[in-house]
């Protein structure tokens, strides 16, 4: 397994507290610290992708490395979670590029989970928050339906033409119809960082 460095920074800080340390005044050791906490998450979503220990952990440190930009872009209001989908689509991306090679390998069944669209979001839907809940309900019943139950409750695209009786191609393009009128109806409300 990747192994990460021990940084010198207060293991009691929060995820927050340590996330402002690192955006507000460059400490490298806090955001190191922060993304020791969920390595073993990012890793085994990366090997979950890449079937591959060792292109898990090139991914892992490739992550690390563009967390260093990536941070300092978004606002973050849960790491964990943010974290995850961005692991989740760093390692997309490398399993993509791998993919345009000439190969006989096809994506593995439980794939289509992680195909979440064409462009994939590098942040999470901050669940809860008023202007995404008042967007949500402003999508239609079925988009609102599925983009929840693939961003809120990770079903898979699958799982998802099951329960609405489509299949899987309509089941893709309601969640990123859905995602592109909740960003339009975000940028209205003055959000841009939230999808």
């Amino acid at each position: 397994m990747l192994r990460f460095f021990r940084p010198n920074t207060p293991e009691h800080l929060s995820d927050e507290q340590l996330l402002a340390q690192y955006v507000q005044m460059g400490e490298m050791q806090a955001l190191g610290q922060l993304f020791e906490r969920y390595m073993p998450m990012v890793y085994g979503v990366c090997l979950k992708i890449l079937k591959d220990s060792g292109k898990a952990e090139d991914a892992v440190m490739g992550i690390y490395e563009s967390l260093t930009v990536k941070v300092k872009e978004h606002q973050i209001e849960s790491f964990r979670g943010w974290l995850y989908v961005f692991a989740r689509n760093f390692c997309l991306m490398e399993w993509r590029k791998a993919q345009r090679r000439p190969t006989d390998h096809h994506a593995p069944e439980d794939m289509v989970y992680y195909d979440a669209v064409d462009a994939p979001a590098e942040y999470e839907l901050p669940q809860g928050s008023a202007p995404l809940e008042k967007c949500l309900e402003q999508l239609n019943t079925v988009q609102r339906n599925t983009v929840q139950w693939f961003y809120y409750e990770e079903k898979s695209y699958k799982e998802i033409s099951e329960l609405i009786a489509e299949d899987v191609g309509k089941v893709r393009s309601y969640i990123q119809n859905g995602r592109r009128n909740l960003r339009l109806c975000l940028e209205k409300q003055g959000v841009t960082s939230a999808i």
